[in-house]
């Protein structure tokens, strides 16, 4: 993405891509430094369905701020439920993303009755 590109965003797009970045980078690095250290057998399936939860659902955060551009209510209602879904199962890295990602979903949702707002 470029400058100019993230400059034309709207506040509510920028932290929901803020929170699916966080939640897949920060879970493949995590993942990856596991990995490095060596992963024991007995925990390799739930730090595998860890990384899988937090891209699927990180991805899905990304997907939801396109569709706030499209439509605001409808992506802030699919924000906070992928949102709250990453706090409750995605673990440290989910809560990280997924507080973010909700603080993206209440300011899209809050963003028609904002004073400062462009849309009508």
């Amino acid at each position: 993405m470029t400058t100019a590109n993230l400059a034309a965003k709207q506040p509510h797009e920028l932290l929901l891509l803020l929170g699916s970045a966080v939640s897949v980078l920060l879970s493949l690095v995590l993942f990856g430094i596991q990995w490095s250290q060596g992963i024991a057998n007995s925990e390799l399936s739930a730090a595998t369905m860890a990384v899988v939860l937090n891209v699927v659902l990180g991805a899905a955060l990304w997907v939801s701020a396109s569709i706030t551009r499209k439509n605001l209510m409808n992506g802030a209602i699919v924000a906070g439920v992928v949102s709250f879904v990453l706090i409750v199962f995605g673990g440290q890295v989910g809560t990280i993303g997924g507080l973010i990602g909700l603080l993206g979903a209440i300011l899209a949702a809050a963003t028609p009755y904002l004073p400062w707002s462009q849309r009508h």
